[in-house]
Order: C-alpha cells, then structure tokens, then sequence
C-alpha cells in the first residue's frame, strides 16, 4: 500500500490530569525525658527540609528553562504551514512541542497550536485518516478521506493511488480504474519527490504495465519494504522466480518461488516453517513439493487439512514423462540402465527350463511334428520316481502345455497350466511350471504365490524357493522367512549347488562370490551362461561379457534375446549415435533370420527388449509394419495386437494405441495387469483422463503393491480434485518410489 512514511500524521492522545495524591508519613516518636535532644532534632529535621525544597526549586527552574518555548519560535514554524510542501521534520516538532506545552498545562497554548496544524494542513490531515480507516478495513471511509485530500490539490497522487486499493478491496474494477488513471494524471505533480519513482512504478503496475513499473523500481529509494514486495510480484507475473527469491523474505513466496525452479528441499524447508500457521494454502504447497520428493506418505499427511475443507488449492495436470517416448532420452537411458538386474532377472526366468515327471516321454511328445527341442529347455524332477498312469497322464497333459510355452505361445501354456494346477494342486513341478510362465508376463505376484507353493511341496526344487525370492521382490512382498530358509537348507559346500549359491549371492548383492561361478567350468546351458552374463554386466567385465555372449549366441542363434545380447556386448564401447546407426543393418538382417514368435507371443522381456533397441534405432516403424502384416495370418491375433498398441504408443500415435487397448479389454477380454496399465498411460497421452482412472483401478486390484499403479491413480484422483482418494494411494506407497512414467505439473 503506497503510505509516504514523511506524510502521515502523529496521533495526538490527550489525557485528563491526573489527580496528585498527599503522602502523609506518620511518625511516632516516643517521648523523651531530655527537652533540649527534641529541640535539636527538631532544628536538624528542619534544615533538612529546608535544604530539600531548595533543590526541587533549583531542578524545576532548569526543567522549565529547558522545556521553554519562545512564542516567536513557535510562530516561526506555524507559518511554514502554509507552504504546500510541509517537511515532516518540522511537523513532527511542532507536535513535539504542543504535547510539551500541553504537558506543563497550558492546554490552550496547546490546542491553539494543534488547531493551526489542522486548519493549515488540512489535505494532509485527510490524508492519514483515509490511511487510517485503510488500516482498519474501512474502506468506503478511506476513499471519501482521500477524496477530500485530492479536491484540496494536495497529495494528489498518493491519495489517487491509495483510493485505488481501497477500490480493489471492495471488488469496485470502475472506480479501481478510474483512481488509477486519476494517479497517472496526477504524477507529474511529484516529479520532485523523491518517492517519485516508487509512485511511478505502483501507478504503472495498477494500470497492467507491469515491465515499465521495474524502470521504477530499479531507481525507488524510499518504500524499500514495498518496492521489494512489488519487484516480487512483477517478477512472479513474468515467470522469474530467480528475481522474486532475491526480493523477498516470505516464506510462502520464497517456497513457491523454489519449487518453480526444481529446488524442492529448499522449497521444502520455507512452506514447513509456515505450514501451522497456514494449514491450507500452505499444506498443499508443500504436499505438492513432497510428491516431487518422492515423500508419498508425508504428502498424504499434509493434504489432511484440504482433504477435511474438500478444497484442493492449487490444481493439477498429470502428465506421463516426456523422456518415456523421447529418442534422445532413451539413448541416454538405454546406456545408463540396459541390463539392469531387474532385466537379469527377467532374462532369468525366459531361459529358466520347465520341469516334466518324465523327461523322456515329454521329450518324445515333443518330438511329434519335428517340434525343435533344446537340450536344456527341459528338466526332470528328480524326485518324482513314481510312473502311475495318473502321473503320465499328467506329464502329457503337462507337455502340452510345455510345447506351447516353448512355441512361444506364453499365454495359452499359462492358461492351460492354470486348469491342470486346479486340478491337479499338489504337485511341486506343476506348481513351478504356472510359476515361470506367470513371470515371463511378468505377473510377480500371482508368480511369487506358485512359485513358493512349488517350494512348499518340495523343499529340494531349489530354483522354485529362490525365483520366488525374485517375484517376490518384485511384487514388494516380505521375503525374509523364505531366504532365511534357503540358505539353511542348500548344501553350499555340494558343487551341484553352485549355481544355486552364487544365484542367492547376486540376489543378495555379494558379486564376489557371484564371480567365482561364472570363471568356474560351469556347464553351457542358456540359464547359467545369461546369469553369467548378467554378473559379468554388473561388474563392467566387458571382455568376458563378450565371450559369454557369443557362447550364448552360439547356443541359441536365432533367438532374439540372445542375438541382441551379444550385439550390445560387442559394441558396449560404442558412443550411442554409433551403437544406434551400427544396430540397423544388424537389425534389418536379423529380423529375416529370427525366430520372432519370442516376440510375436512370446514372454514379455523379448518383446520389449526387441523394441528397446528397435527405438533407440530408429527402427520402431518397420516394426509396425512387420506387426500388421503378421496380424494379417495369425490366428492368435490378442498378442500381436498388444505389441502392436506398444508400438503406436512409442511411436506416439497415442490415439490409435488408446483405440487398440481399449478394444483388447472391452471386447476380448485382455485384463492382464501390464495391459490394463499402458492402456491407462495410452488413455492419458490421448487425453482421456476418466478411462485411465478406471483401467488403473482395475490393474491395482490385479496387484495391490503394483506402486506405479497407485501413484498414477492418486494424481489422476488429485487433479480430478478427489482429495480422499489421493491420500489413500499416496499413503500406500513408500517414500522414495521412482516412478517411470508419471508425473504433474501445477496449472495457473
């Protein structure tokens, strides 16, 4: 508010005087025989008196000396009065000197000085009291007192400009206007002020000229306090929060104005300060910066007080991170995360066998119609012995689906294993076999139940206890109680053991004795040389990484995991635009020599590590074309069609991928997790925002600890102004959750 701190008035509060109280100090002295002791005392007590009221007098003579005012100084400064420009240093001892004189009682010299003051300053006068009733809220009373100051031609612009505010508070945009222009009339008149360029800049700034208000500002000396607040808010309006940071000391602009540039602990650490003092406003601001942080459950707790009040302050746009669809991003990503141990372990369970009862009859179903069979694609449960017709019958039924999971066709096997595991619940290798196709479509949670029920019925199948370690990783489940089990129950010190051994160690970080597997004579099946390769990624041991994978290659040579797997060993030195323009003519080949079922049905790691490179190539189109040309022959159309949404969603034809998921789960019934939740990331890039609540929905029921699930359905929620159900996901997730895909923005 533009109050010039040399044009308000000192109020004057009169008092009545107070009335003197006599203190009477009784003494009782008792008599005494001796006559003349009295007398002396009494003379002593006499001069004493004497000696003070001497004092008092010469005291009061210099006070009075000191407080007297000559009747021709006085007048000397009630004329300047009458001078337009009246210096507050002069009015201010004027005022000074009638509390004195009013002070000693002569309260009419007094009030004849005080009534002077008023009768010559009259604009002036008017002009604090419409400060005053500014100060109080009232308004309407402060504009007719600077309407009186302004028709006294004086203080014109000022009062103008304080007329203008009171305006703005009482909602009045005519006559906000109309004091504005009023204030830019009147400028001129105080040129030679030196509030002049403040005056200039808060003129400019009502009238929407905000850039020309800075030219004042950058030159005002007085108003230093206002002239800060202005910059901020000049400066917050063109978008430049680096500027508003230097100009204030709020801490609610300072945390906002720090979330603006990405500095959340330090936005952070100005909203806590306030945050009991401003519960609302505050609170969501600082609940949006923890969801920056990652801080999901403090971001629960501070949006209590919005939830409660049902306001949600500040809304919000989710949006799916651009880096997700960007070539250059997933370059850069490519060479910082390509085989990571989430991926080792997914490359795990696509090269993990199958267990059959009898290896031999399974092997010979197998064979009918010249069915290509690896030699370690299978393996025998060792302790299953028995060959009764129920377990052969079985074992057949088993190897039908077996054939199909080996032909790539991943989700009729699992279908088939799910009706034999309901009729048959009590066989381990069953168990195990619906296991590992649940993990190669990455359905952790239903993978970690069979997998740990495969080890529950038979405590010497190893690999079931430690995949469902894995799964259940991934599912974010406890699985303490199982580790602890393995480690009690495998002979370590057994060579057959050692693969298992060295797997727990990857498992549990301790590489070194990971490393001893993989330079041991270990034997060449495609589990042990992957996990091989995966240790060897880990610890950035390029040249065995590359032997391994040529080995791999070697094994298994048109397969596409391991074909791409030894591409990226033999050119991981590559800069990526090299790695790129080399992968193409590596790709082009390939795809006519492949065997793409893994891709077409297959599980889900060699789909998408196919598209991996593919996108980071430049290759995603060809895909495309290849994925509806085989769509034409199939007559398993639901996979193609997955991998073919996939492929419109990265080449950012977000309507068609939406179209595409849409139509698998409304009409073909597809409600498997990974589908239900890029049909929702489809949904939010197409900009149907309602359908991504739902199909979130849907995929969280399918896993509950599914986090990208909850914190894509919580912001959807929050920006659909559902605070209740924000908090409920967002308090599920555990701090520090990186999210792939989700991200907001805060709208204006």
């Amino acid at each position: 508010m533009a109050e010039e701190n040399n044009q308000q008035e000192e109020v004057i509060v009169i008092e009545d005087d107070k009335p003197t109280e006599d203190i009477e100090i009784v003494e009782e002295v008792k008599k005494k025989d001796n006559k003349l002791f009295l007398i002396l005392i009494a003379l002593l007590i006499t001069l004493i008196i004497a000696l003070l009221l001497l004092l008092l007098v010469v005291v009061k003579k210099k006070k009075e000396k000191k407080n007297n005012i000559p009747q021709a100084q006085i007048e000397k400064i009630t004329k300047k009065l009458k001078q337009k420009h009246i210096p507050q240093k002069d009015i201010q001892k004027l005022i000074k000197k009638a509390n004195i004189l009013y002070a000693k009682g002569k309260k009419i010299e007094a009030l004849n000085l005080l009534n002077k003051l008023s009768i010559y300053s009259e604009a002036l006068s008017n002009y604090n009291l419409g400060v005053i009733k500014l100060k109080e809220k009232n308004y309407t009373e402060a504009i007719n007192y600077f309407n009186k100051a302004i028709a006294s031609e004086d203080n014109r612009c000022i009062s103008a400009l304080n007329a203008a505010y009171a305006s703005l508070k009482l909602n009045d945009k005519k006559r906000f206007i109309y004091y504005t222009k009023l204030a830019e009339l009147y400028l001129p008149e105080e040129s030679n002020s030196k509030s002049y360029p403040f005056y200039y800049a808060l003129t400019h700034y009502y009238l929407g000229r905000e850039f020309e208000s800075l030219a004042g500002l950058e030159k005002a000396t007085t108003y230093k306090k206002e002239t800060k607040e202005l910059k901020t808010a000049v400066y917050n309006l063109y978008d430049d929060p680096y500027n508003v940071i230097d100009n204030t000391k709020d801490s609610f602009i300072l945390g906002i104005s720090y979330a603006r540039i990405g500095e959340w602990l330090l936005a952070k650490n100005e909203l806590q300060k306030i945050k009991e003092a401003y519960p609302l406003k505050a609170g969501v601001a600082l609940a949006l910066v923890e969801l920056k942080l990652k801080e999901y459950k403090n971001a629960a707790n501070d949006l209590t007080f919005a939830k409660q009040q049902d306001k949600v302050v500040y809304p919000i746009q989710v949006n799916i991170k651009p880096d997700t669809f960007d070539i250059d991003a997933a370059q850069q990503a490519f060479k910082e995360n390509f085989l990571n141990k989430k991926q080792i372990f997914e490359i795990l369970f696509y090269y993990a066998p199958y267990k059959v009862f009898n290896l031999n009859q399974t092997i010979e179903y197998l064979q009918k119609g010249s069915f290509g069979l690896g030699v370690d694609n299978l393996e025998q449960a060792s302790t299953y012995l028995n060959k009764s017709s129920t377990i052969s019958k079985l074992n057949i039924k088993m190897s039908e689906a077996i054939k199909l999971a080996l032909n790539n066709h991943i989700l009729k096997a699992n279908k088939l294993f799910v009706k034999l595991a309901k009729k048959y619940p009590y066989h381990s290798i069953l168990h195990y076999d619906l296991a590992l196709t649940y993990a190669n479509l990455k359905n952790y949670p239903k993978a970690y139940y069979h997998f740990l029920r495969a080890y529950h019925l038979d405590s010497s199948n190893y690999l079931a206890g430690i995949f469902a370690i894995i799964a259940g990783n991934e599912a974010h489940y406890k699985v303490d109680m199982i580790r602890r089990n393995l480690h009690d129950t495998i002979d370590f010190s057994d060579k057959k053991n050692k693969f298992f051994a060295s797997l727990l160690s990857f498992i549990d970080g301790n590489l070194a004795d990971s490393l001893s597997f993989t330079e041991s004579d270990y034997k060449k099946t495609k589990l042990n040389v992957a996990f091989s390769i995966g240790v060897l990624k880990i610890l950035g041991e390029k040249d065995k990484l590359q032997t391994q994978a040529t080995i791999l290659k070697t094994i298994a040579n048109k397969d596409i995991i391991a074909n791409l797997l030894y591409f990226y060993a033999t050119h991981s030195t590559d800069d990526m635009k090299k790695f790129a323009k080399e992968f193409q003519p590596f790709f082009l080949g390939g795809i006519k020599k492949w065997d793409l079922n893994s891709f077409y049905y297959g599980p889900l790691v060699s789909g998408e590590m196919f598209m991996e490179f593919a996108k980071i190539s430049g290759q995603l189109p060809k895909i495309k074309i290849n994925l509806e040309n085989k769509l034409l022959e199939t007559n398993d159309p639901i996979p193609i069609l997955q991998n073919l949404a996939f492929v419109d969603l990265y080449t950012k034809h977000f309507e068609e991928s939406y179209t595409i998921f849409n139509d698998l789960i409304d009409n073909k019934g597809v409600d498997d997790y990974k589908t239900l939740f890029y049909g929702a990331v489809a949904s939010i890039l197409a900009n149907h925002h309602a359908n991504a609540i739902a199909l979130l929905a849907l995929s969280k029921r399918k896993n509950k600890n599914a986090f990208e699930s909850r914190l894509g359905l919580g912001l959807l929620y929050h920006e659909a102004k559902n605070l209740r159900g924000a908090t409920i996901q967002y308090s599920k997730i555990p701090n520090g959750f990186d999210s792939q895909f989700f991200d907001f923005e805060v709208l204006p």
